[in-house]
Formats: C-alpha cells, structure tokens, sequence
C-alpha cells in the first residue's frame, strides 16, 4: 500500500481516512497490549478517585492535586491506547514511556511489602510492550497510519 508523501506537490492537504484501504485487522499481539494498557488505566483512574474521595476527607491540597495528575494519567494512556487501537501509530510512543516509567516504578517498589504490585506492574508492563512491539502490531501500525506512510516509514 503507498501512502500519500507530504512533500510532494501533488499531495492533498488532507487524507481521507475513508479512501485509504485498512491494513486488516488488529492483530492479537496488539490487541492484548492495548487491552493490558486499559487494565493499567482503570486501575490508575480508581486509584485516583480513592486519593480524590481521601483528599476530601483530609481537606488535603495535596491528595486533590494527586487525584487530578492520576486522573489525567490514567485517562491519557487510555485515549493513546484507543488512538493505536485506531491505527495511529504516533500514539504508540506515550504508551511506551508510560511502561517504561512503570518498570521503573516496580523497580523501586520491589522491597516488602510492595513486592507482589511491583511484580504484576513489571509483567504488566511488559507484556504491553511486547504487544505494542510485535512485529505484526508494528507492520499493522505503519501499513494503515496515513501519517507514517512514506519510503522511509516501511519496515
């Protein structure tokens, strides 16, 4: 499939998302990464509502602010997750430094009594990531993203 080149003169300004073929359908490796990034989201957006519903109790400044930087969070890796689901590619890389900072943040949180979050957040993360780097999921991203389309997109 060619996809439509920026530069060139003859290139429209917009693409037609309904005139460009679909590469397919989204390929399981993708699919169970994004899936394991909701589950991440979910949890996020719970933990948030918790700090909320504790920052209000505690008349806290500070447990609001971490409900709405969670909130935010969780909703953001949400929404990049559908966007891949939606085949834009570009959306990948948010969702890639959010598991790269939650291995990080398992790392930190291996001693007791945190180990048992620490190891499923770490198997979390990499099992989204495995699913966002397959190589089916990474063919399916740049074959249907109009935006990545060009000769030096293709793998």
């Amino acid at each position: 499939m060619t996809g439509v080149v920026a530069w060139r003169r003859d290139a429209p300004d917009t693409v037609d998302p309904t005139s460009e073929p679909r590469p397919g359908p989204v390929p399981v490796a993708l699919r169970v990464g994004v899936g394991v990034i909701a589950l991440q989201a979910l949890v996020v957006v719970g933990y948030a509502l918790t700090e909320l519903v504790y920052g209000v109790v505690e008349r806290s400044g500070t447990g609001a602010a971490v409900a709405l930087f969670l909130g935010a969070y969780g909703v953001g890796i949400a929404w990049a997750g559908w966007l891949v689901l939606q085949c834009r590619s570009s959306a990948r890389s948010p969702l890639v430094l959010a598991q790269l900072l939650h291995l990080g943040l398992a790392w930190n949180a291996r001693d007791e009594p945190t180990t048992p979050a620490a190891i499923a957040l770490a198997v979390s993360a990499v099992v989204a990531l495995l699913g966002l780097f397959w190589r089916s999921s990474h063919r399916w991203l740049l074959d249907g993203d109009p935006d990545a389309a060009g000769p030096t997109a293709r793998v």
